[in-house]
């Protein structure tokens, strides 16, 4: 049997509107020996069935099914349970892939065969203003390190991913036993964040393409456009879970890494006290949630990352985050 050397994994759930777009940047590339699975997860609308009416001429595609919605985890994990390539490619059904990126894929592996290949993206809007192309979304980057070059994955894949933030799943590409080893976990939200240190453990190599190969749609209906508590709640735990899984990795041992480690927790923490800031009347409970957390994530209350700004000379940065956490009654030096 020959199997194929790529799977690209798409769940659908409500995305109607998004499906056909989705579809046909894949078919329009037209390269051999790849398979497409889609997982109708028991979809309200008419997606799912969408999804057998695009894909009933495409040999290389099948549509699994979900009976009831369990969620996007479940839904990524069921997937990767079906999938035979060499190597997994998730994709979100309301995201496009970029013309040549799966060739540029099989190029970028064919140098070296890393474990992992990692990708930028660019975002995708019905209108893009000058102000988004001045944010730069039409090129976001997703690692801070050397480009083209196959490297061992050691403290600057830790260092590079947790520098820039991006954390998605969608801009990650690795073997087939790599993600196999980093299931999704089920019923919680931000749930990326979660299985980074694992896929980094898993990863003996990688390399960074500095290419959009994504589409991501910004659109307000999306799972994480909206907050509640629910979402807080869960960035929080995620992010507590990352940093302690990231911490027992021996790449930790490196500066740098620690470095990055601690600037991501501090980004998320700031994340998290925006997005906690309108549900506090709502949910008092909240606060000593929020303090917990933010111990947990910043056992130092933020010093050493905040030391760390001042000597890059991110003064501006330094400024903004040490008056944020001081308003909620951080004593960060």
């Amino acid at each position: 049997m020959n199997l194929p050397w790529l799977s690209l994994l798409i769940p659908v759930y409500k995305v109607e509107p998004w499906l056909p777009a989705c579809l046909a940047s894949i078919r329009a590339q037209a390269v051999p020996n790849i398979e497409v699975l889609l997982l109708d997860d028991a979809s309200p609308d008419g997606s799912g069935a969408l999804a057998r009416q695009l894909t009933e001429d495409w040999p290389e595609a099948r549509v699994l099914v979900h009976p009831r919605n369990r969620g996007l985890s479940a839904a990524r994990n069921s997937l990767l349970a079906e999938a035979l390539g060499e190597y997994v490619w998730f994709l979100d059904s309301d995201d496009v892939l970029l013309p040549g990126s799966i060739q540029s894929l099989r190029e970028a592996i064919a140098q070296g065969a890393p474990d992992l290949v990692l990708c930028d993206f660019r975002v995708v809007r019905e209108r893009m203003r000058l102000k988004h192309r001045l944010r730069g979304e039409l090129h976001r980057r997703t690692f801070a390190g050397a480009p083209r070059q196959t490297r061992p994955a050691g403290p600057e894949l830790v260092a590079g991913l947790l520098q820039v933030g991006q954390l998605h799943s969608w801009s990650k590409i690795a073997r087939r036993e790599v993600w196999q080893a980093a299931p999704f976990p089920e019923g919680r939200y931000y749930e990326d964040m979660a299985v980074i240190a694992a896929l980094i453990a898993g990863s003996r190599s990688f390399r960074y393409v500095p290419e959009t190969w994504v589409g991501y749609r910004q659109r307000e209906g999306s799972i994480l456009a909206s907050s509640s508590p629910a979402k807080l709640r869960d960035l929080l735990h995620n992010a507590g879970t990352l940093r302690a899984e990231v911490h027992a990795l021996p790449q930790l041992s490196d500066p740098a890494a620690r470095f990055a480690l601690d600037h991501f927790c501090l980004r998320t923490v700031l994340t998290g006290l925006r997005l906690a800031a309108p549900l506090r009347s709502g949910a008092p409970e909240l606060d000593a949630e929020i303090r917990t957390a933010v111990a947990q994530l910043l056992p130092d209350a933020g010093a050493a990352v905040l030391r760390g700004y001042l000597g890059r000379g991110w003064w501006w940065r330094w400024l903004r985050a040490r008056a944020r956490l001081r308003r909620w009654g951080v004593a960060a030096g």
